[in-house]
């Protein structure tokens, strides 16, 4: 199995050896429309990778599951959940060193919703590991020494969706972009049932989602992915 929480000892060694990625999703709770799950941009995430690791050898850790949401899109009454930036950046920096300490060589942190903000937070969580806390490895005045880093890791945040042709079929929030990204991963999932009369802006081209287009640019990602990692 590729997940870590899923591996014993040796398995978690023997993916070190092979020089295995690990991967996170970067996620959020918060309100994407009657139709979807309050997880959508997590799960978009999580089904993307069940995909990949299928094709291409990964490790894939436990996510973070909550982030800064700014209660943007509603509030606690449509189930968003709100975590300070400084509680998450610390939270995400310290589980990112421990996975440094591992032994990891490269580590790819997935971001989907608030790519922009989120992304930029879990940016500073990778500079607080790779640049202003190696002292306490290296030592004061390390780089003024010429003391080099025993294990250095690549931390690299991205984001989930790349591609003109996925961009369209899956981006925005909510509407036809998440629905067919929710469509294409977790079907059982996606309740247009449950749409309402007053549905906010953003989620009005939900009736434009498509099964098989959702197919379509779910085969285009993971290939995406599977080719960048074999680079």
């Amino acid at each position: 199995m590729p997940y870590i929480q899923s591996m014993c000892p040796s398995e978690l060694e023997d993916a070190l050896k092979k020089k295995s990625p690990l991967f996170i999703s970067a996620g959020s709770v918060e309100y994407h429309g009657s139709q979807l799950p309050l997880g959508t941009d997590l799960l978009i995430i999580e089904g993307l990778l069940r995909e990949i690791e299928k094709r291409v050898p990964i490790v894939i850790a436990p996510p973070f599951t909550y982030s800064p949401t700014g209660y943007m899109v509603s509030g606690t009454d449509k189930g968003t959940v709100d975590i300070s930036v400084d509680g998450f950046v610390n939270y995400c920096s310290e589980i990112l060193s421990a996975y440094v300490k591992m032994g990891f060589e490269t580590i790819y942190l997935l971001v989907h919703h608030q790519g922009g903000s989120v992304g930029s937070m879990l940016q500073t969580a990778a500079l607080k590991i790779n640049a202003y806390d190696l002292y306490r490895e290296l030592g004061e005045g390390w780089w003024t020494d010429g003391v080099k880093q025993k294990s250095p890791c690549r931390i690299e945040v991205a984001g989930a969706l790349f591609g003109d042709d996925v961009l369209d079929a899956f981006g925005g929030h909510g509407g036809k972009g998440e629905t067919q990204a929710i469509m294409a991963f977790y079907p059982e999932l996606v309740h247009m049932e449950k749409l309402t009369e007053d549905e906010p802006f953003w989620n009005e081209t939900v009736n434009e989602a498509n099964v098989a287009n959702a197919r379509n640019a779910m085969e285009k990602l993971v290939s995406a992915w599977v080719e960048k990692l074999k680079d």
